[in-house]
């Protein structure tokens, strides 16, 4: 006589770890390339990186450093060109 197959019967609680888990899973892992997107595409996009790189490799001047010296001397020299000028009527004028 034929026997009938014994057909294993997966427990109710595998089914559902599996529903739950696999599901947060592949999220996890599309938040993950999706955080480090970026990094993931750098090494394919060498040409964009570099305009990239070069675009911002100049720092700006910090206060300390900034010159604002010419213009005073330029102030500084109109200003003794001004002072000779008067000098001059005033020398006349005696």
């Amino acid at each position: 006589m034929a026997q009938k197959k014994q057909v294993k019967k997966a427990s109710w609680l595998k089914t559902a770890l599996i529903y739950t888990f696999f599901p947060l899973f592949v999220w996890s892992l599309a938040f993950v390339a999706w955080l480090y997107w970026d990094s993931i595409t750098a090494p394919f996009s060498a040409e964009k990186t570099k305009d990239r790189d070069t675009l911002g490799t100049t720092r700006s001047p910090e206060k300390s450093e900034k010159v604002p010296a010419p213009a005073k001397r330029s102030q500084e020299k109109i200003l003794d060109a001004d002072r000779k000028k008067l000098e001059d009527v005033l020398k006349q004028r005696q």
